[in-house]
């Protein structure tokens, strides 16, 4: 079987090589296209009038094409908001043409981008750009990783050590991270209730992102607090590899363009371990099982015409853990072992008229799950279905439209206890070996226009229905923009979000099959002044929540929560890695929030209005990067947030004839955790060496200060006494290395 498949690849490969090589007559055209001031333009499309022969530029603006039409023809480059520009060209066999192209922002014309709310953008996109893709690398404390990174704008904490997306006060169920359309239902390796250590994407397999902490357009879906959209890489244009080796992990990745401009295909593997790193920094005794992991991926992108391609992208990761808890009701031993595996399909074509999307996802997750009473084995499928068209209608309007269909098979088996604050192996619990088919599908419209000469908005509404719930729901979303000059713009958006329950919440033993979608809306306003090197960006919002789930005493879960999250986000940013000497940003947040949210009583729930468990008042972070001599660079992320709040645990009943106690909780979120500060280091040496080939070393220190964080109180076995536990990771090394060859560690 293998044999026949090989040779399939092989005849497959041919036949591409004949078709692609063996256009001797052929004319090549290729160019770049910029603005007026010298940034590359994406998306621009490149034909020649009056036929199917072009090109849509790349993220750095580069287009190229081959074509038969010789003689007389007039080369035809466009961009919404931008006025389009002609060329007349005499081709002849065999010839190639390179361009140059700078086309003019038109005043009269919808702009290329409208800021839909509270969006940040990373990788090369031009003119939105806040975030370069290499910041992710050099961020200190980010560990390389995009979550990590995220933590760092304005409107999203971190409440521990890991890599959680907790927006405007909202937990990070309520955030969806998306990977070429397809939703990455589990995001986080080492998953826990704050969502997990790492992000799962590795951050050189994906070209760019948008992150929105609210008020997104209707085109990204439902969520009550936040979006991450990511895109993968698209065809590698040289072929380049990389290998690197870390005190916790090594790496392998390689870009191969099998048949230029046709035909590529991007690796990587990545294996961890953290034994030898935890210790060296003396935590080694906390974990039974050190985090190990491995992750292997594939992306395979055939382009099969000028302005059409398909993108396989494949990825599988492997991980454990073990770590000692000690918890009142049950001390021993947490230990976790997950295996994730993600494949998508991904088509797109932009047309003269049309730019084309299309996917077809399967996300595969299992774990097991063992801690006293608690030893679970979940496991969930989800296959998904998306389609996205836009056009330009004219110079002043642009439609999209698109649909998404998505099932969801969850199973749980094992057991997990009726009181989640008590483990104790011999406490009641409910067992469970059930299955749940849940089904979403959604459509969405969206009309962006040009309002006034300075003025647009972007006018939205989307419909998501759940079988489940067998509820229908209609979400419209509106945003604003105003250009007051080139640089400076005010923007506002509102809109309305759904959530629905995860499907284990429908079950008749210990969920309520009645429970109906949650809500959220969302107002934004703020101004934004940016340039090429510069950004500062001030945003004021209130997000309104009604039906959220709750516990309950005679119903297990009711929609019943309702409360309010306002606050200001503040973002300033100077620079760019390895462009100016000094570069960095500043983010800063302010939140104040009240929920209705369930107090356990033990006999009974009741329930009371207290501040969101995430809600940090203030949050800054400061990031900066210093280029101290060439090529040796300095970095620092400098992090201070207010505690976050907790509820206290004002008494216990101990259960008859049982040796644990079952807490009774005081006021909810009555009380807040001492203040979190954390300053982290990093040096880099940046060396490169023949033609486009480098090595960089590097050795980062987080924890600076050696600040004993807060995490939680941490109550004896009668909830009579208590004391406050820290992070276990307080100051610590890490050293490595990577080499590129063939690139600069700057994939394109």
């Amino acid at each position: 079987m293998a044999s026949k498949r090989f040779g399939f690849i092989a005849v497959f490969l041919s036949i591409l090589s004949i078709t692609v090589f063996g256009q001797k007559n052929e004319s090549i055209i290729a160019g770049i296209i910029q603005d007026e001031n010298g940034s590359p333009l994406a998306r621009v499309n490149v034909q020649l009038i009056g036929t199917n022969d072009g090109d849509v530029t790349d993220l750095n603006g580069k287009f190229s094409f081959k074509t038969k039409r010789h003689g007389k023809n007039i080369l035809r480059s466009s961009l919404v908001g931008y006025e389009p520009k002609n060329f007349t060209l005499v081709l002849s066999e065999k010839d190639s043409l390179f361009f140059k192209i700078e086309i003019s922002e038109s005043s009269i014309k919808l702009g290329d981008v409208v800021i839909a709310g509270s969006g940040f953008t990373t990788g090369d996109e031009p003119k939105t750009l806040t975030l370069h893709s290499l910041d992710v690398y050099t961020t200190p404390g980010a560990s390389a990783d995009i979550l990590r990174a995220i933590q760092t704008f304005p409107g999203v904490v971190a409440i521990d050590d890991g890599s959680g997306l907790f927006v405007r006060g909202g937990d990070v169920s309520e955030t969806t991270i998306l990977l070429d359309q397809a939703t990455v239902v589990h995001p986080y390796k080492f998953e826990s209730p704050t969502g997990g250590y790492f992000g799962t994407i590795p951050p050189f397999l994906v070209g760019g992102t948008y992150f929105s902490s609210g008020g997104f357009s209707a085109r990204y879906g439902n969520a009550l607090s936040g979006i991450l959209a990511m895109e993968s890489m698209n065809m590698p244009s040289k072929l380049a590899s990389s290998i690197g080796i870390g005190l916790a992990a090594g790496s392998l990745s390689a870009s191969i363009p099998i048949i230029p401009d046709v035909l590529g295909m991007r690796i990587s593997g990545n294996k961890s371990f953290t034994d030898a790193m935890f210790r060296l920094n003396g935590v080694r005794n906390t974990f039974t099982i050190p985090p190990d992991g491995l992750d292997g991926n594939l992306s395979v992108i055939w382009k099969y015409s000028s302005t059409a391609q398909i993108k396989f992208f494949n990825f599988t990761s492997t991980d454990r853990i073990g770590v000692r808890v000690d918890e009142p009701s049950f001390a021993g031993v947490y230990e976790s072992q997950e295996t994730n595996r993600f494949h998508n399909l991904q088509w797109s074509d932009a047309t003269e008229r049309w730019l084309l999307k299309g996917s077809i996802s399967f996300n595969q997750f299992t774990t097991e799950q063992e801690l006293g009473s608690l030893h679970l084995k979940p496991s969930d499928m989800t296959y998904k279905v998306r389609f996205d068209a836009e056009t330009n209608l004219d110079d002043d309007h642009r439609f999209s439209f698109g649909a998404e269909g998505e099932k969801m098979i969850n199973r749980y088996e094992g057991t997990v206890p009726q009181n989640p604050s008590v483990l104790d192996p011999h406490g009641n619990v409910y067992i469970l070996d059930e299955q749940y088919n849940a089904m979403r599908v959604g459509v969405y419209s969206e009309m962006e226009l040009k309002v006034l000469r300075k003025m647009s908005a972007s006018v939205g509404i989307r419909s998501d229905y759940y079988d489940l719930s067998k509820e229908g729901i209609i979400d419209p979303r509106v945003s604003l923009r105003y250009d007051i000059t080139k640089e400076l713009h005010a923007q506002a958006s509102w809109g309305i979000y759904h959530q629905f329950a995860e499907p284990y919440l429908y079950n008749s033993v210990n969920g309520n099959a009645g429970l109906s979608a949650q809500s959220a809306r969302h107002v934004t306003a703020g101004t934004e002044y940016a340039t090429d090197l510069f950004m500062c960006r001030i945003e004021m919002y209130s997000k309104t929540y009604s039906d959220l789930v709750l516990r309950s005493s005679s119903m297990n879960y009711v929609n019943l929560g309702d409360g309010i999250a306002r606050g200001v986000d503040f973002f300033l940013k100077y620079g760019g890695f390895l462009r100016t000497p000094v570069s960095g940003w500043i983010s800063y947040s302010y939140l104040h929030s009240r929920r209705l949210q369930a107090r356990d009583l033990v006999e009974n729930i009741v329930y009371e209005e207290a501040p969101s468990s995430f809600d940090i008042t203030h949050n800054l972070t400061i990031v900066a990067k210093v280029q101290l001599i060439q090529f040796l660079n300095f970095g620092m992320t400098l992090r201070y947030a207010t505690g976050r709040p907790v509820t206290p645990i004002v008494g216990a009943i101990q259960e008859v004839g049982a040796e644990y106690y079952e807490p009774i909780q005081g006021h909810v979120n009555s009380e807040r955790l001492p203040n979190f500060v954390r300053l982290d280091m990093s040096l880099g040496y940046f060396m490169p060496f023949g033609e486009s080939n480098s090595a960089t070393f590097y050795v980062a220190i987080s924890n600076v200060l050696n600040q004993a964080n807060p995490v939680s109180y941490e109550y004896s076995a009668d909830y009579s006494q208590r004391h406050l536990k820290t992070t276990d990771y307080q100051r610590s090394i890490y050293f490595g290395t990577m080499i590129s060859l063939g690139s600069y560690g700057i994939d394109n």
